[in-house]
């Protein structure tokens, strides 16, 4: 079975803008880019009409949380990376 080939950077997007649409109590969601790990299958019931393989890795913070993750005082896993980050809202 061949493996569909998708844009990593635009399924975020789709996936970020899917989010805050259906939980109204998302306020924003992050996605961290830079030195995050390869994309592995998993199935999350979504159909896009095409065969997917891939994951969809997901952190529910707080504001409170967010910003203490930004100032440095709460950490995030030390191959993840702040840099390059794409806020949707």
């Amino acid at each position: 079975m061949s493996t569909a080939v998708y844009n990593r950077d635009s399924l975020a997007a789709f996936y970020a803008h899917e989010h805050l649409k259906t939980d109204v109590a998302v306020k924003k969601v992050i996605y961290l880019p830079q030195n995050s790990p390869e994309l592995v299958p998993i199935d999350f019931g979504i159909d896009m009409g095409q065969s997917s393989s891939h994951s969809l890795l997901v952190v529910d913070v707080t504001p409170e949380e967010w910003d203490a993750i930004e100032k440095k005082e709460l950490a995030i896993p030390d191959e993840w990376s702040l840099e390059e980050m794409r806020e949707f809202k």
